[in-house]
């Protein structure tokens, strides 16, 4: 999920993608963010560069 969203997938397609809710992405994506002691998309996907999830 981390590396569909550091893609710039919004949460409905990563829903789509994953086939779960989209209720479930922004839980997700918000207990993820809080885990890192992230505030927003952009630091997780700086994350996402930092940890070869994804490609600058």
């Amino acid at each position: 999920m981390v590396k569909l969203i550091a893609e710039g997938y919004s949460s409905k397609q990563v829903a789509a993608a994953l086939v779960i809710s989209y209720k479930t992405v922004e839980r997700h994506r918000a207990n993820v963010l809080a885990k890192l002691g992230m505030r927003d998309r952009t630091e997780l996907t700086r994350y996402a560069i930092r940890a070869g999830l994804i490609e600058p």
